[in-house]
């Protein structure tokens, strides 16, 4: 059998081509998703007295995170929230609140990580999970400098008493080339 060397040089070309076309494919094909759930968050809901819309309560001035350390890191998505209330008060639960989100800052920059409508204001709720809002907010680059989270929203009702809370949140981390 006879080899051209003018098809065999060209055919090389072509294969390089091919190759370096698809470095990209490579490089997305080649990524992780982790979910990450970081320790519980404890703090307190005060009293309610204040029917309108408006801060509940947060952590501010979190320390930046230095982020250069994780090498290959494309994104952090916050993925579910729940918030358990360990003081089971009937008069100061979440049936006081018509609609309840969760946002974060840093600088002038604010997202909406989590919002949710309580449309039952008669059942005594303990624990809600706050559905994130739509999943494609990558918070990387709120955390590299001094942020915040806020817990903001808008009561049926006033509470009796301030209560403490837990806030759980899962990230998806994604990690890739």
């Amino acid at each position: 059998m006879k080899i051209n060397v003018k098809t065999s040089f060209i055919g090389a070309i072509l294969l390089a081509f091919v190759s370096l076309s698809s470095c990209d494919k490579v490089k997305d094909a080649i990524q992780a998703d982790v979910k990450v759930t970081p320790n519980a968050i404890e703090f307190t809901i005060p009293q309610v007295t204040n029917l309108e819309r408006g801060r509940i309560t947060g952590v501010e001035n979190i320390s930046k995170i230095d982020l250069n350390q994780y090498k290959g890191l494309k994104s952090i998505n916050l993925t579910s929230l729940k918030v358990e209330l360990l003081d089971k008060v009937s008069g100061a639960n979440f049936k006081a609140l018509e609609e309840i989100s969760i946002e974060i800052k840093s600088g002038t920059n604010t997202a909406v990580l989590a919002k949710k409508l309580n449309t039952d204001s008669t059942n005594d709720q303990y624990t809600i999970e706050i559905p994130v809002t739509g999943g494609d907010i990558d918070i990387q680059n709120f955390v590299k400098n001094t942020f915040s989270y806020d817990i903001v929203g808008k009561a049926h009702m006033e509470t009796t008493q301030a209560v403490r809370a837990k806030l759980t949140a899962v990230y998806t981390v994604k990690f890739g080339l």
